[in-house]
């Protein structure tokens, strides 16, 4: 079944009583319980992860009484992507108590009016805001991921996070400023960007992003990372995701065969003036074979790793 980014409809038990007196939900096979006394129409295809996840929080929205989304819950809500479906659904604000209680994590953090917008008819953390809180509380590679997409796409500027970062609480305050003076708006990808928080967790040299550079052909090819060495030929980082060659195939009309031999002949290209190093997601969620990968490339080390491998 093809997977589907489709709104999917949800509806309370109360709902559904009201529209049809003696209905039995549970037992509807076009209606799947998202949370207690909240369903969903089964969508045509199968639901991405970002459509599961915002399934759940539009379950939260019914359920609950005006809720403002917040953390990665305001990123997913936003478009913003980050990397992997959070296990809870966050939100804030009011005076409730803080915690955590059937899937929602709830923190009574005062807010202002600036710091709430309305996307659709969700209440929700501002972007700025919401991405300040998360490098605050959560992982680096969740935090760059962020905060690399919205500069990318242009939703927010450093400095707003920065403004944003100022009216929250003080703990992991410096964990925040770090990684927004790491974000740079030219990654591309979730991928780039947990690859480029991992390189720098490895202690090896940062690279240069979206580098032009010339085959032997003559041709000119944005590489994902670039390494120009001393007194060595420069080393091209590739983040290959796991869609990438079904996506290049789609893109040009050929077979996963043929965009695979096509991505072969780039690589023999660009041979004429550099290496081409390649990873993957395993390698990224294992950083010990991302060592191996840039080691064995002569990427040079210039701290001491933050990861023990």
């Amino acid at each position: 079944m093809p997977e589907t980014n489709e709104p999917l409809a949800v509806l309370g038990a109360r709902e559904l009583a009201a529209a049809r007196p003696g209905a039995r939900p549970e037992r509807d096979r076009r209606l799947t319980r998202v949370r207690r006394g909240v369903y969903a129409v089964e969508p045509a295809g199968q639901p991405t992860r970002e459509a599961r996840y915002l399934l759940r929080i539009q379950a939260v929205h019914v359920s609950r009484v005006r809720p403002v989304f917040a953390r990665e819950s305001a990123l997913a809500i936003h478009g913003i992507p980050y990397g992997l479906e959070p296990e809870c659904v966050y939100t804030t604000g009011g005076a409730r108590t803080a915690g955590r209680k059937s899937g929602v994590v709830h923190a009574p953090a005062p807010l202002g009016e600036r710091d709430i917008v309305a996307v659709g008819d969700l209440r929700v953390c501002s972007l700025a805001y919401a991405l300040a809180d998360v490098a605050r509380r959560a992982d680096a590679l969740t935090a760059v991921s962020a905060i690399d997409q919205a500069l990318r796409l242009e939703r927010v500027t450093k400095d707003e996070v920065l403004e944003a970062l100022a009216r929250q609480s003080k703990r992991g305050r410096a964990r925040a400023e770090w990684a927004i003076a790491f974000a740079d708006a030219a990654a591309e990808s979730v991928g780039e960007s947990w690859s480029r928080v991992r390189i720098f967790q490895l202690g090896f040299a940062a690279p240069a992003l979206q580098v032009w550079v010339t085959g032997r052909s003559g041709k000119r090819y944005r590489v994902d990372m670039c390494w120009r060495l001393i007194d060595r030929r420069p080393v091209y980082g590739e983040f290959d995701g796991l869609q990438k060659y079904g996506e290049l195939a789609h893109q040009s009309g050929a077979t996963g065969a043929q965009a695979l031999a096509k991505e072969k002949a780039r690589d023999d290209d660009l041979l004429f003036s550099g290496d081409p190093a390649h990873w993957i997601w395993a390698d990224v969620m294992s950083p010990e074979r991302l060592d191996r990968i840039l080691t064995a490339y002569g990427i040079p080390r210039v701290r001491r790793p933050l990861l023990a491998l």
